[in-house]
């Protein structure tokens, strides 16, 4: 078992949609390792019940500025040094991108990237010299899905915000990384084959589309979140990490061979 660091040593770590899935296998993975960890949700409770007593939860949209507000607020009087930003908090809505209202389609951005863009900002006023963000990206940010059009928009324009911010922080010693998954099994993929005539013959179907033939767990992908958190990256920073189970490294015809087989 690992000891919290004292107060005045412990290095605090935002993780944004932290309330389920990715975003609470990362802010599990920190905690265990003695971090802080001030977990971002637009729904509540913000964190896991388990890390609700020894960490903070915060209610709120990263859209809106005064939720980064009340994150800086609590840095400033908790006495925990900020080392890591993760930026995972994301909108999926299921809709072809021309079947996509302009709202919709601006709503996802906002959320997606432009809350993405207000936390990098935070970490600019508050995160330490040699201090990590890790922005959660996606294999659709270089591939296509018809009907995500929206989200694949996004997850294209995080890869660009990675890159970007990683030239404007290098010379502070600050990296800025995005880990790229693909099919990971959370509640918005599980719906996937849930809702099939044959659930478990759905699964298994996607699960042969994947060379390494299982579906990545919450926890596969906080494990590379918190290893690019690690100073022990610090050559990486404008990488982008796919974590997509061999998927982007196959063709079309993986599906009707090998992963059909």
């Amino acid at each position: 078992m690992t000891l919290p660091a004292p107060a005045s040593d412990r290095p605090a770590v935002v993780v944004t949609g932290a309330r389920t899935g990715i975003g609470a296998a990362c802010a599990h993975w920190f905690a265990h390792r003695g971090w802080h960890v001030i977990g971002v949700d637009i729904d509540a409770p913000a964190l896991p019940d388990a890390l609700a007593a020894d960490h903070t939860g915060i209610v709120g949209s990263v859209t809106e500025e005064q939720t980064w507000t009340r994150v800086e607020e609590h840095l400033a009087s908790c006495g925990h040094t900020l080392r890591a930003l993760v930026n995972n908090a994301a909108r999926q809505p299921e809709r072809p991108l021309l079947e996509s209202s302009v709202e919709e389609f601006t709503a996802v951005l906002d959320t997606n990237v432009t809350g993405m863009f207000r936390g990098i900002k935070m970490a600019d006023r508050l995160l330490a010299h040699d201090g990590a963000i890790v922005n959660m990206a996606s294999v659709l940010g270089f591939t296509a899905d018809p009907v995500l059009g929206a989200y694949c928009v996004s997850k294209g324009a995080v890869v660009q915000l990675t890159r970007t911010a990683a030239l404007a922080f290098a010379g502070r010693g600050i990296r800025v990384n995005a880990v790229c998954p693909g099919a990971v099994r959370t509640p918005l993929t599980t719906r996937v084959w849930d809702l099939a005539d044959d659930p478990e013959a759905a699964r298994a179907q996607m699960e042969r589309l994947y060379p390494s033939r299982r579906i990545a767990e919450p926890e596969d992908i906080a494990a590379i979140v918190g290893l690019l958190a690690a100073g022990e990256t610090r050559a990486m920073t404008g990488s982008l990490v796919v974590a997509d189970g061999g998927l982007t490294a196959t063709n079309a015809e993986f599906a009707l061979t090998g992963g059909l087989a």
